[in-house]
């Protein structure tokens, strides 16, 4: 028909009559390769249409407004005592919060870091009363001379219980305190006169008495002991610890608890109320967690209490990073996916850059200096993105130690990166896939067909001039 006529004579692909072709085993050999290449290529193209592929992009920090960050934290100090250990938290806006402790807890640990006691709460008074100065009587004779280093074992072994006050004449809380403890000190010796041996008021200047002082520990001005027969400790779960006097400094507070320590003279220690139990020993961990605004700011670890004076040339701020990390710790699932989609793939320290590391103080007065850059990188898989996103939270770190005339402390302050990563999972668009199997198709069929078509005329060349040199 006309018509199919002219249709037919638009055919790109016009056939040669199966009469005119020739197979050849050269070309056979070739068609089966080609299949084998196409088959090959066109499954590794397969592959690479279903897996997905990690994209990541850089954008202005989009965390919501009055979001959170959650600093997670494990530092041992060998030499601060958990009397008196201390976490504030300060930022740019000027919110502080001091003495943290809801979220802090507080491990006595040896010069070593081996565990020397059980889990602290802190539960110290933010605030000490002392009596008036109108209140204060004025004595003429003193009943506790300060004890000295020769006098001070068999002092406090002769009594059941001595209250020792270890102070300094330059702190001006002990300075408060002196007027009352010596009013008390000579009420209780009257009401508990020397035949009676149960209870005794010392105090021991700890200018004078450096080494004597140092022995038992004392860091802050002042402190008050209580010892039973020469010892200041008792054993809990096969734990030492001493017991010290944190209430009020007023007559009526001393002689209460004066009052309440009298029962348990010559017997088993039982609680007393206004005594609290530190571990007998140097050290301390502290571990927990703060939430912080995203701005600038800095955890001051230092030695801090209320009523007391700290002598800063003893105050030694050596300490060991544990662990410092920023947010939650991904699931063993997401951290997967945090390995295969993160630009860089993950090292061992890749969230936390200060965890092992210790800070050694070489001299008096020396304050560490922790300043971390944190970046932001948020996750987003592409199977249910909503539902997988999470953040994961990077840092570089840089350290200094300093001398100065404040009091020692280990600061660590942080800055958030204004800029967020955030990395999302790409799968190739089908039009991709099917253009690049067409490329493979007609590419490897149209190589093939050159070197089918030379590999063919090489042979009859060959053949050619094998019948000119038989001529």
């Amino acid at each position: 028909m006309p018509r199919l006529s002219r249709i037919r004579s638009a055919d790109f692909y016009r056939k040669l009559p199966s009469d005119l072709t020739e197979a050849s085993l050269a070309g056979a050999v070739i068609s089966i390769c080609v299949s084998a290449a196409i088959l090959l290529l066109f499954g590794l193209e397969l592959n690479s249409y279903l897996t997905t592929e990690p994209r990541s992009s850089m954008v202005v920090d989009r965390s919501g407004s009055g979001e959170l960050l959650r600093i997670n934290f494990n530092v041992s100090f060998s030499a601060l005592s958990c009397e008196f250990a201390t976490l504030d938290v300060s930022d740019a806006l000027g919110t502080k919060k001091i003495n943290l402790t809801k979220t802090v807890r507080k491990l006595p640990i040896t010069e070593g870091g081996e565990r020397a006691g059980h889990y602290i709460h802190d539960d110290r008074q933010l605030e000490i009363k002392y009596d008036h100065p109108a209140d204060q009587e004025n004595n003429t004779e003193n009943w506790s001379e300060p004890l000295t280093h020769d006098n001070f074992k068999a002092a406090t072994e002769k009594y059941s219980i001595v209250v020792a006050n270890f102070y300094a004449p330059w702190c001006p809380w002990c300075q408060r305190l002196e007027p009352t403890w010596e009013a008390v000190t000579d009420q209780v010796h009257a009401k508990y006169p020397e035949a009676d041996g149960r209870i005794r008021f010392a105090k021991i200047n700890c200018v004078a008495e450096q080494n004597l002082c140092r022995e038992n520990q004392i860091m802050g001005f002042p402190s008050i002991r209580i010892f039973r027969k020469g010892r200041d400790e008792i054993t809990v779960h096969g734990m030492r610890d001493h017991e010290s006097y944190r209430g009020d400094r007023t007559t009526p507070a001393l002689l209460d608890f004066a009052d309440s320590l009298v029962p348990s003279a010559g017997q088993p220690h039982y609680y007393v109320r206004g005594v609290t139990r530190f571990a007998k020993t140097p050290g301390c961990a502290l571990s927990g967690f703060v939430l912080v605004k995203k701005v600038p700011g800095t955890l001051h670890f230092l030695a801090k209490s209320p009523g007391h004076s700290f002598d800063h040339d003893i105050i030694n701020m050596t300490h060991t990073v544990n662990y410092l990390y920023f947010g939650n710790k991904p699931s063993p699932r997401r951290r997967k996916e945090l390995e295969h989609l993160h630009p860089m793939g993950l090292t061992d320290d890749w969230a936390d850059k200060m965890s092992g590391q210790e800070f050694l103080a070489r001299n008096a007065k020396s304050t560490f200096e922790h300043y971390l850059q944190v970046v932001l990188t948020t996750i987003m898989p592409l199977k249910r993105p909503k539902d997988n996103k999470f953040d994961a939270y990077e840092y570089t770190s840089q350290s200094h130690t300093f001398s100065g005339e404040g009091i020692p402390a280990a600061k660590f302050s942080y800055t958030m990166s204004p800029i967020q990563i955030i990395v999302t999972e790409q799968k190739k668009a089908f039009y991709h896939f099917v253009t690049t199997t067409c490329a493979i198709i007609g590419g490897v069929f149209t190589v093939a067909g050159i070197l089918d078509g030379l590999l063919y005329k090489g042979v009859h060349l060959a053949k050619k001039v094998e019948l000119g040199k038989q001529g």
